[in-house]
């Protein structure tokens, strides 16, 4: 049946609720609930649906607030949702702090950002896989003699993976395996890849009366990667006679069209072939070419596929399609008698992804949208997504460039477009540009509300300095003003945000003071944010300190997977097993996905023999055996990084839909 319950969140040091369709097939909640604009037609309203259910990941801010409940699916009955967030036209609401402090429930929070931008920040997988086995760890209690040093050890091998397919396909082909056992392994086989027999097995779920078992079905042909799918996802895409063959119905909906049109995207970005990126365009222009009989959803979903399209400079032909692409895009956000705003805002981050910064030998589409920036005409959306492509294509010596972001980011009307041109800034490096942000990060005229922002967009940019020299040092000057800024800060979620700038900047003098401020606070959010700031920092000095709270965090699901990150990049095994007997006992919903998700960021090749035997283990519950399928495939992975990062990483996230992202059913709200 479906489940649903209340997931953790947090706006500033306040713990409160959202809503969520939850299951088990592997959901993580990276982004706000409360991002869904309202309706602007071509069907774009948020609707109650009976939508792809996801498990929320602790450590993701959200604000409960008055709203309208889901609709009950064909999976079985529910309990009544908590009040949903507002969509992104309606009314700001005030959430109160312990001390009394009112922040308004906007997106301005740098919470937001870094949960849909820090994979490559934590790189998690290959700092686990390749770190030290430690005393107190599994191998070292089990006698295998790994004491240091060890280098991709910790890495599933082929025998590993074989054993964790043949028992994802053994339970998703049980007929006694649930809605939430079924989704799990979708998810998961799909995440390993590399398998056509897989297909097949996921195709039979694609007329399912159950929404979510359809649709997953359909992400999950393209999370493979596989190009045998292609044909099946154009099909779904276009709702065409063989997709609805497919789906065994008059058409198919648009959830499933959209997820297919992503799953095209997906298929394209791990494939560097011509005729697919030549294929995978055609097919995207077509759903974008279909007028009102498009969702908006769907064209979010064809204008994100086209941003993950393979078009680097690999000779004349991919530069010829290229141009094309960008021809197409600018022409779409053109259409503004045509086209809503929100989505054309998406071909801007698209262009930004695409061209990159050697893309635009001339800058004529810079100075385009430089303009765009400097209209104050233009809506919030199209403002936001031309920052977020500037940083993305603009160089240091492009002065123009840089002056429309560091005027934005001091007076822009939209105050998500000025923070995103603080991320933007740090993207772009330079001198000019580091001390404008050091500037205002140092003036006594910043309010704290922007001070992550920009220390964020310094970190950016002294960790892209270090890593185009590995002789350079830590910009001191910049961490030593993050730094005593830190020290100062007494709201403990903006404290929390220059922690984690001062982790990417690999600043290890604040680790005493990350410490003191991480044992004086009980707020549950900016805990688990300083633990994984002295993640990033490499402490080892502060592993008990974080293993305790681990220890102590039985019902704070944000906490647990906050300071399981930590320990992974710390490179403590030990808290693998725990974690592991931890998902057999009985927990609320959240807690099963918080363990699942460290597992699968921490786990080793030794956590996959105890996630197996509980996967098969009837006499256990479903819940904890559905979760333990999600883990293996986080543990087997194909990719380092987790499969929708390219697809989050340095997008819009404000020009939102439900199918993008929204209370757990969006793309980006899946493990």
């Amino acid at each position: 049946m479906k489940i649903r319950t209340l997931a953790c969140a947090a706006v500033a040091s306040a713990m409160l609720a959202i809503a969520g369709d939850l299951s088990a097939h592997g959901g993580t909640y990276r982004g706000p609930g409360d991002t869904v604009p309202p309706n602007s037609g071509s069907g774009s309203g948020k609707t109650g649906n009976p939508g792809t259910p996801s498990t929320p990941t602790p450590g993701t801010p959200s604000t409960p607030t008055p709203g309208t409940p889901s609709t009950p699916t064909s999976g079985g009955p529910t309990t009544p949702t908590a009040p949903t967030a507002p969509t992104g036209g309606g009314g700001r609401q005030g959430a109160t702090t312990g001390g009394g402090y009112t922040l308004e429930a906007d997106l301005t929070k740098w919470e937001f950002w870094w949960e849909f931008n820090k994979d490559p920040f934590l790189d998690l997988k290959s700092k686990v896989f390749a770190g030290a086995v430690t005393s107190g760890s599994d191998d070292f209690e089990l006698g295998r003699g790994r004491k240091s040093n060890t280098t991709s050890t910790l890495a599933p091998n082929d025998t590993d993976k074989k054993q964790v397919i043949e028992t994802l396909k053994k339970q998703l082909q049980d007929p006694s395996s649930n809605r939430d056992i079924v989704s799990s392994c979708l998810m998961a086989l799909a995440k390993i890849g590399g398998d056509t027999s897989v297909i097949p097995m996921f195709k039979k779920f694609l007329p399912d009366a159950d929404q979510e078992k359809r649709e997953t079905a359909a992400l999950a042909l393209g999370i493979t990667a596989l190009k045998e799918v292609v044909p099946d996802l154009t099909a779904l895409a276009l709702d065409n006679d063989e997709g609805r063959k497919l789906v065994a119905k008059n058409s198919v909906d648009y959830r499933t069209r959209s997820f297919s049109c992503y799953g095209l995207g997906l298929v394209a970005n791990r494939n560097h072939d011509l005729a697919l990126q030549r294929q995978v365009f055609q097919t995207m222009k077509a759903v974008l070419e279909n007028g009102n009989n498009a969702r908006r959803d769907e064209k979010v979903a064809a204008l994100n596929a086209i941003r993950l399209l393979q078009l680097e400079d690999a000779g004349e032909e991919y530069t010829k399609l290229r141009d094309e692409v960008v021809a197409y895009l600018l022409d779409y956000l053109g259409r503004e008698k045509d086209e809503t705003d929100l989505v054309r805002s998406h071909s801007l981050t698209a262009l930004g992804t695409l061209v990159g910064r050697n893309g635009d030998e001339k800058g004529e589409l810079k100075e385009t949208l430089v303009k765009l920036l400097n209209n104050r005409k233009e809506k919030s959306y199209i403002h936001q997504s031309a920052v977020i492509a500037l940083g993305l294509m603009a160089k240091p010596e492009d002065e123009d460039a840089c002056k429309a972001l560091q005027s934005y980011l001091s007076k822009g009307r939209d105050p998500n477009a000025r923070n995103f041109a603080a991320i933007s800034l740090g993207q772009i490096g330079g001198e000019s540009n580091k001390a404008y942000l050091y500037k205002t990060f140092t003036t006594s005229r910043t309010q704290d509300l922007v001070r992550p922002w920009l220390a964020f967009g310094l970190a950016i940019m002294d960790k892209h300095a270090r890593e185009a020299d590995i002789n350079l040092d830590v910009d001191r000057t910049s961490a030593d003003a993050i730094h005593r800024e830190f020290r100062n800060m007494r709201n403990k979620s903006f404290a929390a945000g220059l922690a984690l700038a001062l982790g990417v900047m690999q600043y290890k003098d604040a680790a005493l003071d990350i410490e003191k401020v991480l044992q004086e606070t009980n707020e549950e959010e900016p805990q688990g944010y300083l633990c994984v700031s002295l993640g990033l920092l490499e402490n080892a000095e502060s592993k008990d300190m974080i293993n305790k709270i681990v220890e102590g965090a039985t019902r704070r699901d944000q906490l647990l997977t906050q300071a399981a990150i930590a320990l992974g990049l710390l490179g403590d095994k030990e808290i693998s097993r725990k974690l592991t007997k931890r998902l057999e006992q009985d927990n609320v919903v959240a807690v099963y996905s918080a363990i699942a998700t460290a597992l699968g960021w921490i786990g080793d090749r030794y956590s996959i023999s105890p996630l197996v035997q509980l996967a098969e283990n009837k006499a256990q519950k479903d819940l904890p055996r559905a979760f333990a399928c999600v883990a293996l495939g986080l543990i087997a992975d194909k990719e380092p990084l987790p499969w929708n990062s390219k697809i989050a990483i340095n997008a819009n996230y404000r020009a939102n839909v439900e199918t993008l992202t929204s209370e757990g059913t969006g793309i980006l709200d899946i493990l």
